[in-house]
């Protein structure tokens, strides 16, 4: 068991923190930005009118992407069908604009094969991962990424022993359900009201809040423009303002 100290907040007793990863643990923020800009571009090939918007739907803003935007929060389902909806607005029906979507997220995504070479650990998460680890707190990972990225990511970073499970939405139900919070708690071996979740986007927050756990931290760090979070316990813009103290009672 822990404290966490965050902004005057004290939680306790944490037994487990449930970290998300893109935008948390990652820096994702420009790998996402290329990869919008890349499906956009190759639906705008049979659909040139539809290439602006879809930008705008995944929340490319200028040199920027909108942390709280389909793209940087939304499953890769969730971009699909989002993307999907507007070939279907074109006249298209829904089957076969679901197909050339489908098609278009493929070709561009074989031009980023390597998400987790590109997709770094932020600065001071590897050693707020070790900290929590060294005081005997179980880590968990939930994230809308798929599960096989999740893996190449602690992989390449060698952070795989510092977990015990990770979980990403290609495992159902995705955040915010909060039975995605359940079952992972389930097999931490860990109460929800023993548990934190730290992540930067409101899907984390309202699963924590809709699950139980004990806090929800919300965080900023990922993101060149902080993203709007409105179901957090505290609001951190750097891993630097937890501090982790053993719990002995």
């Amino acid at each position: 068991m822990v404290r966490l100290w965050c902004q005057g907040h004290c939680f306790r007793p944490i037994a487990a923190v449930i970290f998300d990863k893109d935008g948390t643990l990652a820096d994702v923020a420009h790998y996402l930005r290329l990869v919008a800009i890349a499906r956009a571009v190759k639906i705008g090939e049979h659909f040139p009118n539809l290439k602006e918007w879809l930008l705008q739907a995944f929340g490319v803003i200028g040199d920027h992407l909108d942390p709280t935007g389909l793209q940087a929060v939304g499953t890769r389902q969730e971009n699909l069908i989002a993307a999907a909806a507007l070939v279907a607005s074109q006249g298209v029906p829904w089957i076969a604009a679901l197909e050339r979507a489908s098609a278009a997220f493929a070709e561009a995504d074989r031009q980023f094969t390597a998400k987790a070479e590109l997709t770094p650990p932020l600065p001071g998460v590897i050693e707020l991962v070790q900290r929590l680890h060294g005081l005997g707190c179980a880590l968990a990972i939930i994230s809308s990424d798929r599960t096989s990225e999740i893996a190449a990511f602690l992989d390449t970073y060698h952070l795989k022993p510092f977990f015990q499970l990770w979980r990403g939405a290609d495992e159902p139900p995705p955040k915010p359900d909060p039975q995605v919070l359940l079952r992972v708690c389930d097999r931490l071996g860990v109460r929800p009201e023993q548990t934190a979740v730290i992540g930067d986007a409101d899907s984390d927050g309202l699963m924590a809040q809709r699950g139980g756990a004990a806090a929800s931290i919300g965080v900023t760090w990922g993101w060149h423009r902080p993203p709007a979070l409105n179901y957090c316990d505290c609001i951190l813009a750097s891993p630097l303002e937890i501090k982790i103290m053993g719990d002995e009672n």
